[in-house]
Protein backbone atom coordinates (compact mmCIF):
# COMPACT_ATOMS: atom_id res chain seq x y z
CA UNK A 1 0.00 0.00 0.00
CA UNK A 2 3.07 2.38 1.02
CA UNK A 3 4.27 1.49 -2.13
CA UNK A 4 1.07 2.77 -4.02
CA UNK A 5 0.89 5.97 -2.26
CA UNK A 6 4.95 6.63 -3.02
CA UNK A 7 4.67 5.42 -6.74
CA UNK A 8 1.62 7.99 -6.92
CA UNK A 9 3.31 10.75 -5.23
CA UNK A 10 6.49 10.07 -7.66
CA UNK A 11 4.42 10.72 -10.59
CA UNK A 12 2.38 13.36 -9.51
CA UNK A 13 5.48 14.74 -8.57
CA UNK A 14 7.02 14.27 -12.06
CA UNK A 15 4.37 15.43 -14.33
CA UNK A 16 4.10 18.48 -12.43
CA UNK A 17 7.61 19.02 -13.71
CA UNK A 18 7.36 18.21 -17.03
CA UNK A 19 4.02 21.19 -16.60
CA UNK A 20 6.01 23.33 -15.10
CA UNK A 21 8.69 23.29 -17.76
CA UNK A 22 6.21 22.93 -20.66
CA UNK A 23 4.73 26.40 -19.40
CA UNK A 24 8.06 28.03 -19.08
CA UNK A 25 8.83 27.29 -22.49
CA UNK A 26 5.74 28.54 -23.41
CA UNK A 27 6.26 31.81 -21.80
CA UNK A 28 10.01 32.17 -23.00
CA UNK A 29 8.70 31.97 -26.68
CA UNK A 30 6.24 34.26 -26.29
CA UNK A 31 8.62 36.76 -24.64
CA UNK A 32 10.63 36.08 -27.59
CA UNK A 33 7.97 37.11 -29.84
CA UNK A 34 7.38 40.35 -28.34
CA UNK A 35 10.80 41.40 -28.19
CA UNK A 36 11.03 40.27 -31.81
CA UNK A 37 8.23 42.47 -32.53
CA UNK A 38 9.13 45.38 -30.77
CA UNK A 39 12.86 45.59 -31.45
CA UNK A 40 12.97 44.33 -35.22
CA UNK A 41 11.06 42.51 -37.58
CA UNK A 42 13.66 40.83 -39.51
CA UNK A 43 14.92 39.39 -35.71
CA UNK A 44 11.11 37.73 -35.67
CA UNK A 45 11.32 36.18 -39.39
CA UNK A 46 14.67 34.95 -38.41
CA UNK A 47 13.17 33.31 -34.96
CA UNK A 48 10.28 32.11 -37.27
CA UNK A 49 12.40 30.67 -39.60
CA UNK A 50 14.64 28.63 -36.97
CA UNK A 51 11.54 27.27 -35.12
CA UNK A 52 10.50 25.86 -38.27
CA UNK A 53 13.77 23.91 -38.63
CA UNK A 54 13.64 23.08 -34.82
CA UNK A 55 9.82 21.94 -35.46
CA UNK A 56 10.55 19.51 -38.59
CA UNK A 57 13.21 17.96 -36.82
CA UNK A 58 11.35 17.47 -33.89
CA UNK A 59 8.29 16.37 -35.51
CA UNK A 60 10.75 13.53 -37.35
CA UNK A 61 12.05 12.23 -34.11
CA UNK A 62 8.66 12.54 -32.62
CA UNK A 63 7.07 10.57 -35.19
CA UNK A 64 9.67 8.29 -35.32
CA UNK A 65 9.31 7.91 -31.69
CA UNK A 66 5.96 7.19 -32.25
CA UNK A 67 6.05 4.43 -34.76
CA UNK A 68 8.58 2.84 -32.45
CA UNK A 69 5.91 2.94 -29.83
CA UNK A 70 3.02 1.85 -31.82
CA UNK A 71 5.68 -1.28 -33.48
CA UNK A 72 6.48 -2.19 -29.79
CA UNK A 73 2.68 -2.31 -28.33
CA UNK A 74 1.22 -4.06 -31.47
CA UNK A 75 4.47 -6.68 -31.17
CA UNK A 76 3.39 -6.70 -27.39
CA UNK A 77 -0.15 -7.17 -28.01
CA UNK A 78 0.33 -10.07 -30.70
CA UNK A 79 2.48 -11.65 -28.60
CA UNK A 80 0.10 -12.32 -25.67
CA UNK A 81 -2.69 -12.68 -27.80
CA UNK A 82 -1.15 -15.41 -29.52
CA UNK A 83 -0.14 -16.66 -26.00
CA UNK A 84 -3.96 -16.74 -24.63
CA UNK A 85 -4.54 -18.59 -28.13
CA UNK A 86 -2.45 -21.41 -27.16
CA UNK A 87 -3.92 -21.23 -23.56
CA UNK A 88 -7.66 -21.16 -24.85
CA UNK A 89 -6.63 -24.12 -27.59
CA UNK A 90 -5.25 -26.11 -24.43
CA UNK A 91 -8.14 -25.94 -22.45
CA UNK A 92 -10.84 -26.64 -25.16
CA UNK A 93 -8.51 -29.95 -26.45
CA UNK A 94 -8.58 -30.94 -22.47
CA UNK A 95 -11.90 -30.32 -22.31
CA UNK A 96 -12.91 -32.46 -25.37
CA UNK A 97 -10.95 -35.20 -23.95
CA UNK A 98 -12.51 -35.22 -21.16
CA UNK A 99 -16.25 -35.16 -22.52
CA UNK A 100 -15.19 -37.87 -25.06
CA UNK A 101 -13.90 -39.91 -21.87
CA UNK A 102 -17.11 -39.40 -19.84
CA UNK A 103 -19.28 -40.34 -22.54
CA UNK A 104 -17.41 -43.00 -23.84
CA UNK A 105 -17.96 -44.60 -20.01
CA UNK A 106 -21.41 -43.94 -19.96
CA UNK A 107 -22.01 -45.64 -23.29
CA UNK A 108 -19.81 -48.59 -21.73
CA UNK A 109 -21.85 -48.32 -19.22
CA UNK A 110 -25.36 -48.92 -20.54
CA UNK A 111 -23.82 -51.37 -23.10
CA UNK A 112 -23.53 -49.91 -26.17
CA UNK A 113 -20.41 -51.44 -27.81
CA UNK A 114 -17.39 -49.47 -29.14
CA UNK A 115 -16.29 -48.50 -32.10
CA UNK A 116 -13.32 -51.39 -31.70
CA UNK A 117 -16.51 -54.07 -30.90
CA UNK A 118 -18.32 -53.18 -33.87
CA UNK A 119 -15.11 -53.29 -36.43
CA UNK A 120 -14.49 -56.78 -34.53
CA UNK A 121 -17.66 -58.21 -35.38
CA UNK A 122 -17.66 -56.91 -38.57
CA UNK A 123 -14.46 -58.58 -39.32
CA UNK A 124 -16.01 -62.12 -38.26
CA UNK A 125 -19.19 -61.35 -40.13
CA UNK A 126 -16.77 -60.99 -43.33
CA UNK A 127 -14.93 -64.08 -42.55
CA UNK A 128 -18.08 -65.88 -41.78
CA UNK A 129 -19.39 -64.92 -44.80
CA UNK A 130 -16.36 -65.69 -47.03
CA UNK A 131 -16.70 -69.46 -45.03
CA UNK A 132 -20.18 -69.65 -46.03
CA UNK A 133 -19.43 -68.90 -49.91
CA UNK A 134 -16.86 -71.40 -49.53
CA UNK A 135 -18.65 -74.08 -48.56
CA UNK A 136 -21.81 -73.00 -50.58
CA UNK A 137 -19.12 -73.30 -54.09
CA UNK A 138 -18.06 -77.13 -52.34
CA UNK A 139 -21.53 -78.19 -52.29
CA UNK A 140 -22.68 -76.99 -55.62
CA UNK A 141 -19.09 -78.75 -56.75
CA UNK A 142 -19.66 -81.86 -55.43
CA UNK A 143 -23.67 -82.20 -56.41
CA UNK A 144 -21.76 -81.66 -60.00
CA UNK A 145 -19.55 -84.16 -59.41
CA UNK A 146 -22.17 -86.76 -58.39
CA UNK A 147 -24.82 -86.47 -61.09
CA UNK A 148 -21.79 -86.41 -63.60
CA UNK A 149 -20.57 -89.84 -61.14
CA UNK A 150 -24.25 -91.13 -60.98
CA UNK A 151 -24.91 -90.33 -65.09
CA UNK A 152 -22.16 -92.59 -65.89
CA UNK A 153 -22.71 -95.52 -63.68
CA UNK A 154 -26.39 -95.56 -64.52
CA UNK A 155 -24.60 -95.35 -68.22
CA UNK A 156 -22.46 -98.41 -67.47
CA UNK A 157 -25.45 -100.28 -65.83
CA UNK A 158 -27.32 -100.37 -68.71
CA UNK A 159 -25.00 -101.23 -71.11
Amino acid sequence: MARKKATRNARSTAQTKKTDSFNQIWLAGLGAVSKAQRGAPQLLQELVAEGSRVHTKTRGAAEKAMRSFVDDVRSTINSRVGAVRGQATDAFEGLEKIFQTRVHQALTQIGVPSAKDIAALSERVDALSANIEKLANARKAGNGRRSASGRHSAATAAA
